[in-house]
């Protein structure tokens, strides 16, 4: 079907039609990374059977939805009325760390996950269940940390490899690294919680979020990219500039070192200065995608609209670690809620339609959920020290994951 065959395998992009040119300049050969993780071995008085390799967005994506829609305005009732309804939805630190690796991570095993044998999945799945259900009753159980990091430790030995052994390119074979750093924060992040002091537990949550951020410079890159180059040229037109690789080195760059500058005392200028270059060249990247020419495509602008957070987030990050404009913590909302939510509602929403052969040019609520999402950035950017603004904030974003939940039910997945 034009346009719409793209899916991810292990966060490679298909090229937006079937055509032997877009073939030609797909920006990574599409069989490179398209991966099987072996079966597990049977016995040796059974024939050898490998088991069908599945899609973990089936079980991750619902799952996604309908915890971000809970977990969020549960954490902010807890956090705003002292009356929690469960432990680990007390704390600012509880709410980052659901926020990330509850729902953020959940989205990121749907989204790379997409050919694994079943009883993998399910382990993925269960362990993430445990990881929440352990977390919220004791944040710092021994339960809690030993299920999160089983939970991360195999998602890593799932989806690193396949981008190790199949990336040739450098920046490509950097994304195994980063999914590595992001299962390892994981753990990191929890000990923290345990004993570590309360300045730790905010630099690596604020390293985490610097984390989730390149990985969705890069596979944002790699989605919008050639979806906008082929809705292009579908109305007659060209797109010179698709993944753009020094832009996305440099990008990659940047942010990778304000991560390390954020750990050096007195070098959080250094890793301001670094965000707003990010920033810069994030812009950059999304101007030159030309999405407005991506003719009766809101699904494209809603990716757009995602990819634009980022360089808001990016750039107020900079500014509050450079000249201390606003909190860090303020900041950082631009990316989990207007970054985070967009583009991830937006992307799980955009799977499931074609795996189904559906368009999601023609699916309204892509737009609805995108619009509630960006309106839920701005209120909670805005009105910070507003408890009703903090309450609507909350609101908004569980209503677009809500909408979504039933999209996803409403889709089944194959």
């Amino acid at each position: 079907m034009p346009g719409i065959l793209w899916r991810p395998a292990v966060g490679l992009c298909r090229p937006p039609c079937g055509t032997r040119s877009c073939r030609a300049r797909s920006p990574i050969p599409l069989p490179v990374l398209l991966h099987t993780v072996p079966a597990f071995p049977a016995s040796d008085s059974q024939p050898t059977r490998r088991a069908r390799p599945v899609a973990a967005e089936g079980i991750f994506f619902p799952a996604a939805a309908a915890y971000g829609a809970l977990a969020v305005p549960a954490s902010v009732h807890g956090m705003l009325s002292g009356a929690a309804l469960l432990p680990g939805w007390a704390s600012v630190t509880g709410h980052a760390h659901e926020l990330l690796f509850g729902f953020g991570l959940a989205v990121v095993t749907g989204f790379l996950v997409t050919r694994s044998p079943r009883p993998r999945v399910l382990a993925l799945a269960g362990l993430w269940l445990l990881g929440r259900i352990s977390f919220l009753m004791m944040p710092g159980g021994a339960l809690a940390l030993l299920s999160n990091f089983a939970f991360a430790l195999l998602l890593a030995a799932t989806v690193a490899p396949p981008f190790l052994r199949g990336a040739k390119k450098l920046r490509n074979r950097a994304i195994a690294p980063l999914l590595i750093a992001i299962c390892a924060a994981v753990p990191s992040v929890q000990l923290a919680f345990v004993s570590g002091p309360v300045w730790l537990q905010f630099l690596l949550l604020q390293q985490s979020v610097l984390l989730f951020s390149l990985l969705m410079l890069f596979m944002g890159g790699r989605i919008i990219a050639p979806a906008a180059a082929g809705a292009i040229e579908r109305s007659g037109g060209t797109l010179h500039h698709r993944v753009q690789p020094t832009i996305e080195g440099a990008m990659l760059l940047t942010v990778a070192g304000a991560i390390i500058a954020l750990a050096i005392p007195g070098a959080p200028p250094l890793a301001g200065l670094l965000s707003l270059a990010a920033a810069a060249l994030a812009l950059l990247r999304l101007v030159r995608w030309r999405l407005w020419a991506c003719r009766r495509r809101p699904d494209l602008w809603c990716l757009g609209a995602g990819y634009a957070w980022l360089v808001v987030g990016l750039g107020l990050l900079g500014l509050s670690w450079t000249l201390d404009l606003l909190p860090p913590s303020r900041a950082a909302h631009a990316i989990t809620v207007g970054a985070l939510g967009t583009l991830s509602t937006a992307v799980m929403a955009r799977v499931r339609l074609t795996r189904n052969r559906h368009q999601p040019a023609q699916q309204p609520l892509l737009p609805l959920v995108a619009g509630l999402m960006s309106l839920a950035a701005l209120t909670r950017l805005l009105g910070a020290n507003n408890l009703a603004a903090l309450g609507s904030a909350a609101a908004l974003w569980s209503l677009a994951l809500a909408l979504l939940f039933l999209l996803l039910l409403r889709v089944p997945a194959r």
